[in-house]
């Protein structure tokens, strides 16, 4: 059994470009955002956007996070909505059989950079943010600790992790230390990340396949594939356009 997904990030208010993309993929089974769903904007923008997610898309799951772009109005609308992720672990069932569940975990904003963006976190908060998910996912039922976060795993956050080609940009890596380690630490089945428009890529970091699929804002997206096999789970991504 296989689940094709789609991948978005930096939508940056460009609703138009975001319809072609969701129109040109309408078999989904879920979609990831990696933040800056907003250009700078307030609720009505941050409602314009995911009213877009609901009318083109309303059966594919929607699981998102904010930008350094996205405002503390828009953050607040969004957190009215079940698919937002900030600081959060949530479990998701893949198609087949019943164990196939694969956790989420989100953080967003970008790092701090002269506090020029509404949603700017220094590298220890970032670092604490998507600690405290994953710490999340390690909860059992009843709230009680489990061993180890469960298996297998997919990080969305804004900022990519530090020294990939998800965070080059003219040939500087701008991405979070604190995000390039815990990468190892967890080395999640995928990690999706934005911010960092050139840094458009699908590259393995070790087990971890690492997306940036490009700003939507452009007509950017990638398509990903979860794979069911024998031996576990699978992933492969695609960078498209439109």
């Amino acid at each position: 059994m296989s689940d094709m997904f789609l991948v978005l990030a930096d939508i940056h208010g460009e609703t138009g470009r975001l319809e072609l993309i969701l129109r040109e993929n309408p078999r989904v089974k879920g979609i990831f955002v990696a933040g800056d769903l907003t250009n700078f904007g307030r609720e009505r923008e941050a409602e314009r956007v995911l009213s877009v997610f609901a009318q083109i898309a309303p059966d594919a799951a929607l699981f998102f996070i904010a930008g350094n772009c996205d405002t503390p109005a828009a953050r607040h609308f969004f957190e009215k909505h079940p698919g937002y992720l900030e600081q959060r672990c949530t479990a998701f069932a893949l198609s087949g059989a019943a164990d196939t569940t694969i956790r989420i975990i989100g953080c967003g904003g970008g790092l701090l950079h002269m506090g020029l963006t509404p949603f700017e976190v220094s590298d220890e908060e970032l670092e604490l943010g998507l600690s405290r998910a994953h710490a999340r996912c390690a909860q059992g039922e009843q709230g009680s600790a489990a061993s180890s976060p469960p298996q297998p795993l997919i990080v969305l956050t804004h900022t990519p992790p530090l020294d990939t080609f998800a965070d080059l940009r003219y040939m500087k890596h701008l991405g979070s230390p604190a995000f390039a380690s815990l990468l190892y630490d967890y080395e999640p089945l995928l990690w999706i990340c934005g911010h960092i428009h050139e840094g458009r890529s699908v590259q393995w970091e070790g087990r971890t396949l690492v997306i940036n699929p490009g700003p939507a804002a452009h007509g950017s997206y990638a398509l990903m594939l979860i794979e069911q096999k024998k031996q576990g789970l699978s992933a492969a991504a695609e960078l498209r356009a439109v």
